[in-house]
């Protein structure tokens, strides 16, 4: 598989905005299929994976928020420092 690397700039603003409603995207998302049919019956700690492997945007989702909050909290360390 390709792998693809993305390189943006956004002010810190924008930067915590895009995170919010990148938090709501995953929440909404996985709310609405973790306790869909489709899944009903398959055990709690199989559940996550089985998810995200048929909800691949999920995956997309959840590494650009790590890699934002990341970001915001070296930029904060530099700004006390």
């Amino acid at each position: 598989m390709n792998k693809i690397n993305l390189h943006i700039e956004l002010s810190e603003q924008q930067a915590r905005h895009f995170l919010l409603w990148l938090d709501s995207q995953f929440n909404l998302t996985m709310a609405d299929v973790w306790y869909s049919d489709r899944y009903r019956n398959v055990p709690t700690g199989e559940r996550a994976p089985k998810v995200l492997a048929d909800v691949p945007h999920l995956s997309g989702i959840s590494r650009a928020r790590k890699a934002l909050e990341h970001q915001l909290a070296v930029t904060a360390t530099e700004r006390a420092q």
